[in-house]
């Protein structure tokens, strides 16, 4: 049995001094992760891994991007030129989005620079066929009415906040959404657990994203997923083994590849 942490931020400093313990959990334990980036840097962070720890190896997506905390039409050349050098090595675009909560008494970060950082990362995406993974917090609405505009059908809407019409519409478009531990102390979300299409559904952990209600705040793992996927087949009344191998084939479709 193989499982899937859908987004994590390997490349994320706190992960420095235990990057040779994560790779051994997700050896050992069979665990794939899709490690998503930030900016440039982490982007590069996170490609430099996957050549380094991951050859021949399917347990370790690299996703690259700019997230819309660092959105900044400057970093765009200098992105395209990093991405056009290594587009073979690249398994998806993330994490990309919209986010108002960046704007505030951040005069750099407007939400131009986040529609103008956004729309090039799609385009970027469309242009080599990869899958998207989003950060839509307080704008679902707007990245719901973006999409259509690109031929995107892998899409994830990572960390799903949004409310069960907002679901429906994502379900219906034939985009994932992704679910993480918050699941084990919200009933909303355990709700939207509930509505959710089971074909489109993935897990995250999000590490290094700490959860002070559960695993005792300790830094996230991707074992982490192996206790989300039996809280999932608890709340969904399904058995663990099913849950665990359609989530892991969401996961591979998710990337269109084996």
């Amino acid at each position: 049995m193989c499982f899937v942490d859908s987004h994590i931020h390997l490349s994320d400093s706190a992960y420095d001094e235990y990057l040779m313990l994560m790779i051994g959990i997700i050896n050992n334990l069979k665990i794939r992760v899709y490690s998503v980036s930030e900016d440039l840097e982490s982007s590069v962070k996170n490609l430099n891994i996957k050549k380094k720890y991951f050859v021949n190896s399917e347990s370790f997506k690299a996703f690259v991007g700019i997230h819309p905390q660092h959105a900044s039409a400057k970093l765009l050349e200098s992105f395209n030129d990093f991405f056009l050098r290594n587009t073979e090595s690249v398994d998806g675009i993330g994490e990309i989005g919209l986010d108002p909560t960046y704007t505030t008494n951040n005069d750099p970060n407007t939400i131009e620079s986040q529609r103008t950082v956004f729309s090039q990362m799609l385009s970027i995406a469309e242009k080599n066929n990869k899958p998207v993974s989003i950060h839509s917090r307080r704008s679902l609405n707007e990245v719901l009415d973006i999409l259509p505009s690109y031929r995107l059908k892998r899409v994830v809407f990572h960390w799903y906040d949004g409310n069960k019409s907002f679901l429906k519409k994502i379900n219906e478009f034939g985009y994932y959404v992704s679910f993480g531990p918050y699941l084990l102390y919200s009933e909303d979300k355990k709700t939207l657990l509930t509505k959710s299409d089971l074909s489109l559904l993935l897990l995250e952990t999000d590490g290094p994203v700490s959860y002070r209600h559960c695993f005792n705040n300790s830094l996230t793992s991707p074992v982490f997923i192996i206790s989300l996927l039996n809280f999932v087949s608890t709340v969904l009344k399904k058995n663990f083994n099913d849950v665990s191998e359609k989530i892991f084939r969401n996961s591979v479709d998710f990337l269109n590849t084996r």
